[in-house]
């Protein structure tokens, strides 16, 4: 068991669900074990969530490497007055190249050692992959015996005491060397131009709210800027009517992940 109210913040971020569906799993877990939990999306975090004993990670891999909002979260992290450790879930549908190691590196600047970490393969959020390879798209997970493996893994790691592991470098990852050298928005110049269908939008304002740079508002109408776009690829995997298009793949080939509609409402940023 857990010791007794032991503060745990899980930071999370999630393009289609499928990592969000491994925060509540572990979420879960720890609250049964008497752990006092919160989960806060790193779009809308707080204060009091930096305040915790230990952290949980859970994000995707992002082009070979930690995804852009991520790594901007960690950078405008207050350092930590003293020592804490975190671990991460990370979920990936091909090469998880370094991430966890970068992670690390990211996090150590903050005064937070990531111990320990878990990859978990969910269903590609990158569109071009699903089109070249149809099985892809057909995939639904994490399944539940991949959200088992979540389970487990906090259970043994996290549950009455940190289990740690050493953090390996591979210089040797093709994959890990394509995300450094990558481009911060890189997966936007390979997806095509982004283009808004007004007439299809219902002002549900998922894009608005999921949308990590700022690219998407909504004053008076649903407005894009090029500029600020970081090709994430969410509010081409979220939006339920496909009011966002790209011309490299069609709607067929968008992935509408899991517990959408539940992720968006998590995040607190959401206005009805």
């Amino acid at each position: 068991m857990g010791e007794e109210n032991q503060k745990v913040t899980v930071f999370w971020y999630s393009q289609t669900g499928n990592s969000f569906a491994c925060v509540e799993r572990a979420c879960n877990v720890l609250s049964k074990n008497n752990y006092n939990v919160t989960a806060c999306s790193i779009l809308s975090p707080t204060d009091e969530s930096y305040q915790s004993d230990l952290f949980l990670f859970v994000f995707p891999v992002y082009a070979f490497y930690v995804p852009v909002p991520v790594r901007d979260f960690i950078d405008n992290m207050p350092i930590q007055p003293v020592n804490k450790k975190a671990l991460a879930i990370i979920t990936c549908s091909g090469a998880p190249a370094n991430t966890s190691f970068v992670a690390g590196r990211l996090l150590s600047e903050k005064n937070i050692d990531l111990v320990n970490h878990l990859v978990i393969r969910s269903r590609t959020s990158y569109i071009p992959l699903a089109k070249w390879f149809a099985w892809v798209n057909q995939k639904t997970k994490p399944d539940e015996k991949s959200l088992a493996r979540v389970e487990s893994f906090i259970g043994k790691n996290m549950v009455g005491g940190v289990r740690e592991r050493t953090l390996f470098f591979n210089p040797l990852s093709l994959f890990h060397w394509i995300g450094v050298s990558g481009k911060r928005n890189g997966p936007k110049g390979a997806l095509g131009k982004r283009t808004f269908i007004k007439e299809d939008c219902t002002n549900c304002n998922f894009c608005v709210v999921m949308c990590p740079s700022g690219a998407i508002t909504n004053v008076e109408e649903i407005k894009y800027n090029d500029e600020l776009c970081i090709g994430c690829c969410g509010c081409i995997n979220i939006c339920p009517t496909n009011a966002w298009r790209i011309s490299s793949a069609g709607p067929e080939y968008y992935n509408k992940g899991i517990n959408v509609k539940k992720m968006v409402a998590a995040t607190g940023r959401l206005k009805e």
